[in-house]
């Protein structure tokens, strides 16, 4: 068994994390702490800035419970993203987010939208990817 505790005040204390966006060449900055990082899963808390709108692409199910704040959410589901869809996510909901799903999470008000993510198994990625070496991947004269 492996326990955390979910601390608000550390979270929003925290520096933002820069990651690469939803769409290639943009960038997300949000506040998290992987809690448990472990290979048969993953506890992760977030944080989505007040009165902005954060884009992500979900590459893996995943959970999202609501502790406080709010987002409304556009998003559209594989494998097509033919349609828009909109949600409300208010405190005390539980989430879950398919693979494929892109989504953007806009928080109104002035309250950031702070979430515990789960997910299992714990995501790997091949070796090249994480030391970014990509110098193999196209091999065409």
């Amino acid at each position: 068994m492996v326990i955390t505790h979910l601390d608000t005040e550390s979270l929003l204390a925290a520096p933002h994390t820069e990651f690469g966006g939803n769409s290639p060449g943009s960038k997300e900055r949000f506040r998290l702490q992987f809690l448990v990082n472990d290979s048969k899963g993953v506890v992760c808390w977030e944080a989505f800035d007040a009165g902005k709108a954060t884009e992500w692409a979900f590459w893996h199910d995943e959970f999202h419970v609501c502790m406080s704040g709010a987002a409304d959410v556009e998003f559209t589901l594989p494998p097509n993203h033919g349609e828009v869809l909109h949600a409300k996510i208010r405190p005390m909901d539980a989430v879950l987010i398919i693979a494929g799903t892109r989504a953007r999470f806009t928080v109104p008000g002035d309250e950031p939208y702070v979430h515990v993510s789960l997910f299992q198994p714990q995501y790997q990625y091949a070796k090249y990817l994480l030391k970014r070496d990509y110098s193999g991947l196209d091999k065409r004269p």
